[in-house]
């Protein structure tokens, strides 16, 4: 006989309140405990208004509540759609079924915010990554480098072979909510505590501008024109039309716009390879003909 499936794990939400008087509050405390441990949620009230994932509060409350807290409006029963603002709200006096009915569109809606804020923070934590490497190998940087990403992971990066030890993978890099911490030099030994990763910082950073496009990040403008000096490891083709590119840019020097016409790819696009070319040394700045040529 097979097993039966595991139960799916009880979905936690922290109830809070601003604004409201004394009996709405005690209502509403009156129905976390009632209704705790039903429908799969876990509910707690506390007294933070901050720590709290869904906040409670009057019908005309104006001030901005940051995501991921949710906010609930208190309504009286009867009001119309055209007379309440957006969002949700539970209709005064409050009844058990619509309080139940206004957890669970909650717990929809934080854990949607919740994965919209991660995943902002792991957009900005991948442009400070690739800001940190291409800063580093602009300035000419040869020293090995200790960089802490949150959480008690780290990784060293050797600018001279090019080689970075890591307690992430680079897939795992790449989806972390990294945490980054002031570049520091490398102790000759560092005491890896688990498994560590070897990554080449060259595929790490055109995988850090792959996902950078994707993401809709801006790129920084790049005037003048350039050239390839030579072609890049394939990381670097992954994208659509960028053979097309390389194969144009090699032949001759061109500008952001030249080079968008040629590949077929965007202004944006190309922005973000040419930093990164030029940044491993791949891309350099056409020389000016001489005066009166």
């Amino acid at each position: 006989m097979p097993d039966a499936p595991a139960p799916s794990p009880a979905r936690t939400l922290d109830l809070a309140a601003i604004g409201l008087d004394a009996r709405e509050r005690a209502v509403l405390v009156s129905m976390t405990r009632l209704l705790d441990g039903q429908a799969g949620l876990r509910l707690r009230w506390v007294d933070d208004a901050q720590a709290c994932t869904t906040l409670f509060v009057p019908h005309d409350w104006t001030q901005y509540i940051p995501p991921p807290r949710v906010l609930v409006r208190l309504v009286p029963r009867g009001t119309r759609p055209a007379e309440s603002p957006r969002g949700l709200a539970l209709a005064l006096p409050i009844r058990v079924s619509d309080m139940n009915e206004v957890l669970a569109a909650a717990t929809a809606l934080h854990e949607l915010a919740l994965s919209a804020v991660q995943r902002e923070h792991t957009r900005m934590a991948l442009n400070a990554l690739r800001d940190l490497l291409v800063g580093a190998l602009l300035a000419g940087e040869r020293r090995r480098t200790l960089v802490g990403l949150g959480g008690g992971q780290s990784m060293v990066i050797d600018f001279r072979s090019g080689e970075i030890t890591s307690s992430l993978s680079q897939a795992e890099l790449m989806l972390s909510p990294l945490q980054l911490a002031e570049p520091q030099r490398a102790p000759d030994t560092f005491p890896w505590l688990g498994t560590t990763h070897t990554l080449r910082l060259s595929t790490l950073l055109w995988t850090l501008t792959h996902a950078l496009i994707d993401q809709g990040v801006s790129p920084r403008t790049i005037n003048g024109r350039y050239q390839l000096v030579s072609a890049p490891e394939p990381a670097a083709l992954t994208r659509p039309s960028a053979p097309r590119l390389v194969a144009a840019w090699t032949q001759r020097a061109m500008g952001v716009g030249e080079a968008a016409v040629a590949g077929g790819l965007s202004a944006f696009e190309i922005l973000w390879f040419l930093s990164t070319a030029l940044a491993l040394g791949i891309a350099v700045p056409a020389a000016e003909p001489a005066a009166g040529n």
